[in-house]
């Protein structure tokens, strides 16, 4: 995948109720992002490491072509380019958990591959139909080594 260039708002931590709570900031503020690059309905959650005994950032976002205008109390997110693994989860948010259980648990270990030091993120589009909708679907972007063990 190429560079990706984010912006959107961030918190620490990845708390059900705070994320929903951001997403809803988010939403009410989207249209303040100029510049914009894929579709307006597209977003993206990015997931980060912040250096800080394994405290995680969460950003919910959309991409841009620049950072040359970022809104007052957004964040600026580049993502490298990098060889990702994607999985598609399908379910409500509330299933989250098995999909990641499924990537870390079985198919990481079982492929050979390494996660890359990387963020990883989901791209939410057409699929998405909200939270608690069992027809949604996103995708997931785990960033991996591209040469095998």
């Amino acid at each position: 995948l190429d560079k990706l260039l984010l912006v959107g708002m961030e918190l620490t931590g990845v708390s059900p109720p705070d994320i929903a709570k951001l997403w809803s900031r988010f939403r009410e503020r989207v249209t303040e992002i100029g510049d914009r690059g894929e579709p307006e309905w597209i977003r993206y959650a990015f997931i980060e490491l912040t250096g800080e005994q394994w405290e995680v950032a969460y950003t919910a976002c959309v991409e841009v072509r620049g950072a040359d205008r970022i809104p007052e109390g957004m964040a600026f997110k580049e993502v490298p380019a990098n060889t990702y693994a994607v999985f598609t989860h399908r379910g409500t948010t509330a299933k989250l958990g098995d999909t990641f259980q499924y990537i870390y648990g079985s198919w990481l270990p079982r492929s050979g591959k390494v996660r890359a030091n990387a963020p990883e993120f989901a791209r939410y589009d057409d699929r998405y139909f909200g939270p608690a909708d069992e027809r949604s679907a996103f995708d997931i972007y785990i960033p991996i080594d591209p040469v095998p063990l």
